[in-house]
């Protein structure tokens, strides 16, 4: 990654990072709320056991009819604590392919042990895209890394203060 698309991205995780406060009186006005976020592959289940694996995620609920499969993870110290989270769930919707051909769409998580946390995606298949670094001297690392059925991740672990 060069150093204009670090900067762009910079810009972009701060522009994330403040647009919520400023929507926040809005958004809350209007009832909305972040439901979830949605990757794909082909293999729903196998996806499911990779983040519950790699995160330590906990499957929520379950929708399957003959034409799909969608898996609902979510987080907490026990199953029933992660079914009792209000917070956004991870669905993983089967899709054709795991061709990866859609690289924008990603999930971002926070993180408190990005080392840890690269072991556990690799010990459950998933591979670093890139590996962690510093960015710039904020104390913010930074990891990219892509799961068994192509879709990419991005972990932030912030300064400890």
């Amino acid at each position: 990654m060069n150093k204009s698309t670090m900067r762009i991205r910079l810009a972009a995780l701060l522009l994330a990072a403040t647009l919520p406060i400023v929507a926040m009186s809005a958004a809350m006005a209007a009832g909305i709320t972040l439901n979830g976020i949605r990757v794909g592959a082909k293999d729903v289940t196998a996806l499911a056991k990779f983040y519950q694996s790699a995160f330590g995620m906990f499957e929520v609920q379950r929708i399957q009819n003959p034409q799909m499969l969608e898996i609902m993870l979510d987080f907490g110290a026990t199953a029933e604590a992660a079914k009792a989270n209000a917070g956004a769930d991870v669905v993983i919707m089967q899709r054709a392919a795991d061709d990866g051909a859609d690289t924008m769409a990603h999930l971002i998580f926070t993180v408190t042990d990005m080392d840890a946390v690269v072991k556990a995606i690799k010990a459950a298949g998933g591979k670093m895209e890139r590996d962690p670094f510093e960015y710039g001297n904020t104390g913010i690392r930074i990891g990219m890394g892509i799961d068994p059925a192509g879709n990419h991740f991005e972990m932030l672990q912030f300064a400890k203060r």
